[in-house]
């Protein structure tokens, strides 16, 4: 529910394959009948050339982490005029940020994806559609399908909206917990 994607779809496959997010590029476009355009290192590692990349390849659907996208937007934010959908998530947002990609793109074109790798790959989305005066940050959002989040205190109480507290999330992207490691497993997994 936080993004469609077609068989007309471009998507670059940025994420390395042992980062989390290589899922949402690689399965998205391939179980979605869309194209996967591959990306060489020596490209990743130049904004240049990674822009000219984004551009050349008409790249429709792009996740990248919030680190790059801000790069990207200082240095050259027309890499991403054809861009139908940008999501970026797994930093700290910057606010002025979005706001410069958001008055360049327009509505509906940016997408702040929230989710540690336990939940492979994202829990919560936000379209970044307005940005007020002066928020301190932007929001993760809401979950995705079958995806429940919680605002827990540190007593596992529900917090009400607009109290800070520990991010909990359920549902059937959760992984089970961590191989062969049964003590860490217990620490950071609430038996459901």
């Amino acid at each position: 529910n936080y993004i469609e994607i077609n068989r007309q779809d471009r998507m670059l496959q940025l994420s390395n394959v042992a980062f989390d997010g290589s899922v949402f590029d690689i399965y998205g476009a391939l179980l979605n009948g869309g194209g996967l355009v591959m990306i060489r290192k020596e490209d990743v590692f130049s904004t240049a050339r990674l822009s000219a990349v984004i551009k050349k390849e008409a790249i429709d659907l792009l996740f990248i982490t919030t680190a790059l996208f801000n790069l990207l937007v200082d240095l050259n934010v027309e890499c991403f005029d054809h861009v139908r959908k940008v999501l970026f998530g797994g930093e700290k947002v910057s606010v002025e940020h979005c706001r410069k990609a958001l008055a360049y793109l327009g509505k509906d074109r940016i997408v702040h994806v929230y989710g540690p790798t336990e939940t492979t790959v994202y829990a919560t989305s936000f379209p970044v559609n307005f940005i007020g005066e002066s928020p301190p940050t932007i929001a993760i959002g809401a979950p995705i399908s079958n995806t429940t989040a919680y605002i827990l205190d540190k007593h596992s109480n529900l917090l009400p909206p607009m109290v800070y507290g520990e991010v909990y999330i359920g549902g059937d992207g959760v992984a089970r917990g961590y191989l062969n490691q049964p003590g860490l497993t217990a620490e950071r997994f609430v038996p459901s």
